[in-house]
């Protein structure tokens, strides 16, 4: 969208793609045409505050969700040395990655 100076006049034109040209459809001349333009740039202002804001919302939500994956990450690793620890306490090992009975060990019972 544009505001045109031709001549002595001021003419406001929409830019439009059709296939791969782009055309230019006139819209209005004069004060009308200064009407547009700035009714045009109201819009895209209302719009690139829409964005902004939306942006600041995401980002906030995606801050909510961060913070929400750190305390599931660091319940799940206390969950791990949990367990763990009672493998060793029941006498197990680890061995290849794999918790295996150690042989010929008692273990603690739990009453």
């Amino acid at each position: 969208m544009a505001l045109e100076r031709r001549g002595n006049g001021y003419y406001y034109y929409e830019k439009k793609r059709i296939g791969n040209r782009v055309v230019s459809i006139y819209s209005g001349g004069g004060e009308m045409a200064l009407i547009m333009q700035l009714l045009k740039q109201d819009q895209q202002d209302e719009a690139r505050l829409e964005a902004e804001k939306k942006k600041r919302s995401f980002e906030a939500e995606k801050l909510r969700q961060d913070e929400i994956d750190q305390g599931i990450v660091t319940f799940c690793a206390a969950v791990k040395a949990f367990e763990d620890a009672l493998f060793l306490i029941n006498g197990y090992h680890v061995h290849k990655r794999q918790w295996r009975r150690k042989q010929n060990e008692e273990t603690y019972e739990t009453k």
